[in-house]
């Protein structure tokens, strides 16, 4: 199906499922023309139907049309084969009325239960046509068509939306009563005068308005200090401060140095008395050994 036609299909749909309360399964009445057509162009009417209308559907005859279509004979056998697929939807009929008949009594004048119309008979098209809210389907060749909505179902589509926006009988009514409560309360209060408003001289636009001069500061008492001056004494103190930590420095190496000669010093002295002790012991010893 072209992607226009179905666009086309869709605005249609949404409009009886909006107006005139069409959901889905959508439920088609089936006509015996109808069917022998579709079987005549071989077409799988069940899936034509739902890519059709846009959702699932619910295929419906009614035992008048069957009743037609056994008077053919052999013909007629087919069709009756294939409607007997479908569900059955009683008629008010005892005795069997024509197929074109049956469908116009069980739509009525306002197609109470929503139902979809599948018929090739021009007349029972036409006939309606002037009732509002009635999809009719035919067979065009082997192209499954919607028709268009008529005038009726449009103006009764256009009335339905207007209803809903605009207020209720309900509401207008009460609406009309609150007011007119209202206007019995206000009929003894006596209207206020409204104040009136003093309008004063109007101030100067603040963007056109120059802007007022800052009040210099008062002199300092302090006295001035020449830049340069103090940047000069800073560098001398600094570099001052420098060289007392570097002879600081050189003093703690000296000291340093000092105590480490101390140490070894006296490691030495010490060595020479182990020394001189230790050779007095071995001349006592000779001495013992030889008396």
């Amino acid at each position: 199906m072209r992607p226009k036609r179905t666009k086309q299909y869709k605005r249609l749909m949404a409009l009886y499922s909006n107006s005139f309360g069409f959901r889905e399964p959508y439920q088609i009445l089936v006509d015996w023309n109808f069917m022998q057509t579709a079987i005549r162009y071989k077409m799988e009417i069940c899936k034509q139907l739902c890519m059709v209308l846009l959702g699932n559907t619910k295929q419906m005859y009614t035992s008048c049309t069957l009743a037609e279509v056994k008077k053919q004979g052999k013909e007629g056998l087919e069709t009756e084969l294939a409607l007997k697929q479908f569900e059955r939807r009683r008629c008010p009929h005892r005795k069997p009325v024509s197929s074109a008949e049956c469908l116009a009594s069980i739509i009525g004048n306002d197609n109470p239960h929503n139902y979809c119309v599948a018929t090739q008979n021009e007349t029972l098209r036409q006939q309606f046509r002037v009732i509002a809210g009635v999809p009719l389907l035919y067979i065009n060749r082997t192209v499954l068509i919607v028709e268009p909505p008529s005038g009726v179902t449009l103006e009764k589509a256009r009335n339905t939306e207007i209803a809903k926006t605009h207020a209720s009988t309900e509401e207008l009514n009460f609406l009309e009563n609150a007011n007119s409560d209202i206007q019995k309360k206000n009929v003894n209060v006596e209207p206020q005068k409204p104040r009136k408003i003093h309008k004063g001289p109007k101030q100067p636009n603040p963007l056109s308005c120059k802007k007022k001069k800052k009040n210099p500061l008062p002199p300092s008492s302090k006295p001035q200090i020449n830049k340069k001056e103090s940047y000069s004494d800073d560098f001398v103190e600094s570099k001052e401060l420098a060289d007392k930590k570097r002879k600081h420095s050189i003093d703690i190496e000296e000291d340093n140095e000092h105590d480490d000669d101390d140490s070894t010093t006296s490691n030495q002295s010490k060595q020479y008395e182990e020394n001189s002790v230790k050779k007095k012991k071995r001349k006592r010893r000779k001495k013992s050994k030889k008396e």
